[in-house]
């Protein structure tokens, strides 16, 4: 299939280090990188103690949060 992409510029520069080194072109060494990656186990979602998962990303809140956007709406 032929697709058009945008990549970074240090994607990019892996993806033709790797086709030189293996004498492939930059789209073969994209495919091999995908599928590579889609590969890959995925690691289980942490669980907190109560068995729900933990999201990382945001800092925790706790009730004087919730009350506090309560009282915005």
């Amino acid at each position: 299939m032929r697709l058009t992409v945008n990549l970074r510029d240090d994607l990019y520069a892996v993806a033709r280090s790797m086709a030189r080194a293996e004498s492939i072109s930059i789209s073969e060494a994209v495919n091999r990188l995908l599928q590579r990656a889609l590969a890959e186990p995925r690691a289980a979602p942490r669980r907190s103690k109560n068995g729900l998962p933990v999201v990382r990303g945001r800092a925790p809140f706790g009730p004087d949060d919730v009350l506090r956007i309560e009282s915005e709406t």
